[in-house]
């Protein structure tokens, strides 16, 4: 650990600890059972050796500017304090979650982690509300009417903190915002033995490539070589193109690079790719440029070691709007699923189709 790192990480440690001392000598228990709850954080690292857990500088800095403003904004009273509780364990929440369905591979399921973000912030407030009625209890202390209307009060405030944080949330997801895009990977790429469950996804892919393609499944050998002259060939990545946008046109599907028609496991090695980044970028600008950046939402992709080879897995959802792609002649393509193949369709066909399967807006 570099020694930057561990001033910034003893500095969150004091911080947290002189806000959480603040946040007791004025009352504001939501403050302080966040501040708790990120000390653990921090302090998770050292206390779980075993799985040598690791924060990445991204998330260290942002509870440092967390724990600094609380101090000073906390004593602001009943309205900031919940609030800031309710958009913090939200984020966390959905953080969390989006790591767990990072790591499984699965597909994403907004509206889910957007109600878990938000339940989970307002669970913890209730907790905290009834943790703090029955502590007086214990106590001896006196109970008001005063305390019924200002748990209502902090707990209006902590719902519309979570509001919020699951707003962003959805926003990210929507619209790949890198911030929190870049530290939930980070926490997962950094803690693998948490995260990874390589050999889960490894037979949940031969499973599928074991089953043969279908409507939902399609194999291509590679993005852009053309294995007869093993050199670059457009139609072939205007054919992956086609059944990215099909898939998306028709109940949504998977397309798996780096295997052949029959199954054979043969890696992207071919596409002749310096790394995986440079492949990743090359995908993304075609995607953008065929078929429009308002569908990346839509499309997942990963990279998976099998049998010592690559494989790259593209997860494509079902589209509420028609997804066209642009030929090579720059013309607009329609395209759908009909058995293991994605065909065109135009004309009084491709109106009918939109007709009847698109959401009319």
């Amino acid at each position: 650990m570099s020694e930057t790192k561990k001033y910034l990480l003893l500095s969150i440690k004091l911080i947290l600890i002189i806000s959480i001392i603040n946040g007791i000598s004025n009352h504001l228990w939501h403050l302080v059972s966040t501040n708790i709850f990120l000390l653990i954080l921090v302090f998770a690292p050292q206390v779980v050796k075993k799985y040598e857990i690791k924060i990445p500088s991204e998330f260290e800095w942002i509870i440092l500017a967390f724990s600094i403003i609380t101090i000073f904004l906390g004593k602001a009273g009943g309205i900031i304090t919940p609030i800031i509780f309710g958009v913090a364990i939200a984020i966390i929440g959905f953080m969390v979650l989006s790591m767990l369905y990072s790591s499984h591979q699965i597909k994403k399921n907004y509206l889910l982690i957007t109600i878990f973000s938000f339940t989970f912030a307002v669970s913890l407030g209730f907790i905290i509300e009834i943790a703090k009625y029955y502590l007086k209890l214990i106590l001896n202390q006196p109970l008001s009417s005063d305390l019924y209307t200002y748990s209502m009060q902090t707990m209006s405030f902590v719902i519309i903190g979570a509001f919020i944080s699951s707003v962003i949330g959805y926003i990210y997801m929507k619209y790949h915002l890198r911030i929190i895009g870049n530290i939930v990977t980070k926490i997962t790429e950094k803690n693998p033995v948490l995260f990874d469950k390589s050999e889960e996804i490894k037979k949940e892919i031969l499973t599928l490539i074991k089953r043969g393609e279908n409507e939902n499944l399609e194999f291509k050998s590679t993005l852009r070589t053309n294995l007869y002259t093993n050199e670059i060939d457009r139609k072939i990545e205007y054919s992956v193109l086609k059944t990215i946008a099909a898939f998306m046109n028709s109940q949504g599907g998977t397309l798996i690079i780096g295997t052949s028609d029959s199954g054979e496991i043969m890696g992207i090695e071919k596409d002749k790719f310096q790394n995986k980044d440079a492949y990743s970028l090359h995908l993304t600008n075609i995607l953008k440029t065929k078929i429009g950046k308002k569908f990346f939402s839509l499309i997942s992709f990963k990279f998976s070691e099998i049998e010592n080879k690559t494989l790259l897995i593209i997860n494509c959802e079902k589209s509420d709007t028609p997804v066209f792609i642009k030929s090579p002649i720059d013309e607009e393509e329609f395209y759908i699923r009909t058995g293991p193949s994605s065909v065109q369709i135009k004309g009084s066909e491709l109106i009918d189709y939109i007709n009847k399967n698109f959401k009319k807006k």
